[in-house]
């Protein structure tokens, strides 16, 4: 997949975390993406930026600047992508509008990406990660079982639209080809692309009633399938969903009989639960991890990100890499998903405008 999108030149404006992360999904897959960031901001690599900048190129532009905005519109006529991510209504003002660009390049891929899409009541709002999560339902979901929802330390939202947007322009990349070279306008919003992930639990009412969305509720409550608290204050899940697995579980604690409570999707597993908490509780997580993983339970410590990094399975995938930063320093960092080398190849991210001088030359055709 490295060279999947080779020849395929990017260009990323005002473009928030999705659009980075797309942008870095596509330079992974061998695109050339090329970043438009404004003027002192950022005014140095952020921690997001090193990850998510790799490989990328940078150019510092005012596009309120006529000799800036004509700078811009040369890159858009080569581009074959251009991500937007600014409010509806500010590429007009900019002059960097759909209409504009496709003037010039007929073929361009032109990507808006906002918080709520490019029409509707609350297309203005301002867009935050934990406000999509919470209205579309997500939050609750992944905080249901819990007393007190918490805040995610991660940015779904942000994650879930860049992978959203990086299918949607590789599909109407595709669709190109079979247009006679016409490119088209992606209208991509943050809310239908986080809203889109529950499809898989909660995708279907029925009179008022989420009734995929009341068996997922069920399934999260199995006694099999399940989040345990250890004595060292660790935690563990348990996904022992087979027969033999659920009876090699119960087998183990000398309870065989429970295994069907176990897998039970009714108010008769509670027995069940409330008895593998209290037995999980008597040793540390690890201890439960590798007496249970001997019995061939399906068994799995509950880790942190950076504990996460020395895995020698995502290790041996490329899926931790050993980089630098663009003055020489060591990071490890996360590879690319589906490619052999994990982007181990791509430059460090840049500074903000550390190709100017390569594309202020650039002159009209």
């Amino acid at each position: 997949m490295q060279d999947a999108l080779k020849g395929i030149t990017i260009l990323e404006v005002g473009v928030m975390t999705p659009g980075k992360y797309c942008g870095f999904l596509m330079t992974g897959w061998g695109a050339t993406s090329i970043r438009i960031e404004r003027e002192g901001f950022p005014d140095h690599i952020t921690n997001e930026d090193l990850l998510l900048n790799r490989g990328k190129q940078s150019i510092v532009l005012n596009l309120r600047d006529e000799a800036d905005r004509t700078t811009f519109l040369n890159l858009a006529r080569e581009a074959d992508v251009l991500i937007e991510s600014y409010r509806p209504g500010v590429t007009t003002r900019l002059g960097i509008d759909y209409d504009t660009i496709q003037a010039i390049n007929p073929g361009i891929i032109y990507c808006s990406l906002s918080g709520f899409g490019q029409s509707g009541d609350e297309a203005q709002r301002a867009a935050y990660d934990l406000i999509f999560q919470a209205e579309s339902g997500l939050l609750h979901s992944l905080n249901a079982n819990s007393p007190e929802p918490a805040g995610p330390q991660t940015y779904l939202t942000d994650s879930t639209t860049g992978v959203m947007t990086a299918f949607a322009i590789s599909a109407a990349l595709q669709g190109r080809t079979q247009n006679g070279g016409v490119g088209r306008h992606i209208d991509l919003s943050m809310q239908e692309s986080v809203f889109s992930l529950l499809a898989v639990s909660h995708g279907t009412m029925r009179e008022d009633v989420a009734i995929s969305g009341m068996e997922a509720e069920a399934r999260s409550k199995r006694a099999v399938f399940n989040v345990y608290s250890a004595g060292d204050g660790r935690s563990i899940v348990l996904t022992a969903l087979s027969e033999t697995s659920a009876r090699a579980l119960f087998r183990y604690f000398d309870r065989e009989e429970l295994w069907q409570q176990g897998q039970s999707l009714d108010a008769d597993a509670a027995e069940a639960t409330a008895f593998l908490r209290q037995q999980f509780l008597t040793q540390g997580a690890q201890y439960w991890v590798d007496a249970l993983s001997a019995q061939n339970v399906e068994i799995a410590l509950v880790k942190t990100p950076e504990e996460a990094y020395d895995n020698s399975q995502l290790q041996g995938r490329n899926m931790i890499l050993d980089t630098q930063d663009q003055s020489g320093q060591s990071l490890r960092q996360i590879g690319f998903p589906g490619t052999s080398g994990g982007t181990r190849g791509l430059d460090p991210a840049p500074e903000p405008g550390a190709h100017n001088s390569l594309f202020n030359q650039r002159t009209v055709k």
